[in-house]
């Protein structure tokens, strides 16, 4: 097995070179924005009342990035940047914003990538990429120094979150600037008396469940990593908006991309031959005979062929489920799948092989969180290795049938938030599914496939990378040329400075539209995309 001891070297190089950005793409509207809207004498903000804009979210609306939640990511969150842009509008007040100064430095959070160690690794090729891999470091959450507040965004927090009394005790986050111990973000938010307000809400609903794997089952409000029911997703956004706009606010509403597309579930599969993460040359002959024994495999195999006979499953189910190594080629990890018929009465567990899935059938693969990359065929200390000698656990695989639930819950989430906006005139939305097809390279049909709406399927190319400038921007590569031109931190789930412009962007462009606005976009070029201070 000693072969196996190479993998985490060779998976940890695939994850350094993740996206390779040879791409072109249409150049989007920012540069043609920039030119002609850069005086002040053009410069309105037509019928949007701005007085008392607020900002409420998660993470990505909050700044969390490159693992942590800190200053720098605050500072270029894309409510800051909207802020910024709409103060350059000449008014007779300038539109107020304040984020809630809470940390000092990286506070701790998601594991993330020390982009000087990844660097090395790179360019010299010592060590291994698997020592950048660490989690953040910091003081942790400070007391708020900011006020008053308009961006009310929360690290982790849920759409179900927003109206629970006291969750600033749950979520420190919150904590930090909560108005009392029993304070809701939204009553917090409310008693702002927004004039105008944006939304991103749903998030959490379902990164919980997806960075877990899918390893919770069934709704339970109580469990981060569960799924939010529908019904009671729908019930929090219908109450929020309600409370929102009890006063005549407007407001702007982001919908949810499907979040298996984020690096942190490509990371595994890109350039690692698939779903076939344990590389050739990783299982020698001898390996792969005993797996494939009595003594290993061939016993799981040989009881699937005796509940065949027993009519307790298929031939076709028994033969998705039987496992078989190969010498010297790239084999795929063995996976718990619970969505296999259930066994376990017979003593058979609901084992398989991780799958390619079938692109034209639409049946998607097996997919892997980025933390799988450093577990499958690593040896562990009791001797074990995941994905080969022991099935993967849950958390480190997404499967089809978890990824259905997923595209379910998101689509189901989506509904409910234009439902929303067509029952109010006063609120609109801001579809970010063409910028994420277009950024992700989707295909037309992947795009429809997984659930976005007609503008997304029209804006799916196929061409990995959106155009800004005359540089293509891709979702996340930790190659020395392509570094600067990622718009994902090195968390692989939140987007940085550059990826916080294009959003910002995407909202001034409904502003201008729909309020009659001259709001000037701006050059995400002119972000640094990095900060990582570890």
């Amino acid at each position: 097995m000693n072969s196996i001891k190479t993998l985490k070297h060779i998976a940890t190089l695939a994850l350094a070179i993740i996206v390779l950005a040879n791409c072109s793409s249409e150049d989007t509207l920012t540069n043609d924005w920039i030119k002609s809207n850069t005086t002040e004498s053009n410069l309105t903000l037509g019928t949007l009342d701005a007085s008392n804009f607020v900002w409420l979210g998660a993470s990505m609306t909050a700044g969390y990035q490159d693992g942590g939640f800190f200053k720098e990511g605050q500072e270029n969150a894309y409510p800051t940047i909207v802020a910024r842009q709409l103060q350059q509008v000449p008014t007779e007040n300038p539109v107020p914003y304040n984020y809630p100064n809470i940390v000092t430095v990286m506070g701790t959070g998601r594991t993330a990538i020390d982009l000087n160690a990844a660097l090395a690794f790179l360019t010299t090729g010592q060590g291994s990429l698997g020592d950048a891999l660490v989690p953040s470091v910091g003081d942790g959450v400070k007391q708020n120094t900011n006020s008053p507040i308009y961006n009310f965004s929360v690290p982790g927090m849920r759409a179900i979150d927003m109206g629970v009394a006291g969750y600033g005790q749950a979520n420190p986050y919150f904590g930090a600037f909560m108005s009392g111990p029993t304070a809701t973000v939204l009553g917090d938010a409310v008693a702002r008396n927004p004039s105008f307000f944006s939304l991103w809400p749903g998030g959490n609903d379902l990164l919980g469940y997806a960075l877990g794997g899918g390893s919770v089952d069934g709704y339970d409000p109580t469990n981060t990593g569960a799924l939010t029911d529908p019904a009671t997703f729908t019930a929090a956004i219908n109450a929020s908006l309600a409370a929102l706009t009890a006063n005549g606010a407007h407001g702007i509403i982001l919908n949810i991309a499907p979040w298996t597309i984020l690096p942190y579930f490509q990371a595994a599969t890109q350039l690692s031959g698939g779903v076939n993460l344990l590389p050739a040359g990783s299982i020698d002959a001898p390996t792969a005979a005993f797996l494939n024994s009595v003594a290993a495999y061939g016993a799981y195999n040989a009881a699937l062929d005796q509940v065949v006979l027993a009519g307790a499953i298929t031939a076709e189910e028994a033969a998705i489920r039987k496992i078989t190594f190969t010498a010297d080629v790239a084999n795929a990890p063995v996976i718990t799948d619970e969505s296999l018929t259930d066994l376990t009465a017979m003593g058979i567990a609901s084992w398989r092989q991780a799958s390619p899935g079938v692109a034209s059938l639409g049946i998607p693969a097996d997919i892997f969180p980025l933390t799988a990359i450093f577990t499958i065929g690593v040896p562990q200390e009791d001797g074990s290795i995941p994905g080969v000698s022991v099935p993967l656990s849950d958390q480190y695989t997404l499967t089809a049938a978890e990824q259905g639930n997923i595209l379910y819950h998101a689509a189901q989430y989506n509904a409910a938030i234009t439902a929303a906006v067509n029952n109010n005139d006063n609120l609109h939305l801001v579809d970010i599914h063409p910028i994420m097809a277009d950024l992700f390279g989707l295909s037309p049909q992947i795009a429809a496939a997984i659930g976005m709406g007609n503008a997304g399927v029209q804006a799916a190319d196929g061409v990995l990378g959106t155009m800004s400038g005359g540089i293509s921007l891709v979702p996340l590569s930790l190659t020395q040329a392509e570094l600067y031109n990622s718009v994902f931190s090195t968390d692989f789930v939140h987007p940085n400075p550059r990826g916080q412009a294009l959003l910002a962007n995407e909202i001034i462009k409904v502003l201008n539209a729909e309020y009659n606005a001259t709001i000037p976009v701006v050059d995400p070029l002119a972000f640094e995309p990095i900060y990582a201070p570890f």
